[in-house]
């Protein structure tokens, strides 16, 4: 099924993605993995005027260990974590639960 008309933005950074949400309000929806929303767009159960790309936006993303917190962004893929040595080495339970999760990608969807 074809998804319908909608204007679509694809910030670099928080700043950009912040201000993108104020400008558009309830008219706009946040695109971050997909695997929700784009059927919802096919299905035309959801109709938003604006999609917000975050997948763009690095600062989302990355594991880093500071004054004994781990801190995982909200756009870091989960392979990222699984590999991560910070995880790995600060957080031995969730390395080994990372893998666990979920199933591997077929080798036509890549990483």
């Amino acid at each position: 099924m074809k998804l319908p008309p909608v204007e679509y933005e694809a910030p670099t950074t928080v700043a950009e993605a912040i201000d993108l949400l104020a400008e558009h309000g309830d008219e706009a929806s946040v695109l971050a993995g997909g695997q929700s929303l784009i059927p919802l767009l096919a299905l035309r159960l959801a109709r938003p005027e604006v999609l917000i790309d975050i997948n763009r936006v690095d600062e989302l993303s990355g594991v880093s260990a500071a004054d004994g917190h781990v801190t995982i962004g909200a756009m870091t893929r989960e392979y990222m974590a699984e590999e991560s040595g910070t995880v790995a080495d600060t957080l031995p339970l969730l390395a080994a639960a990372l893998p666990l999760i979920g199933h591997e990608a077929s080798a036509a969807a890549g990483r």
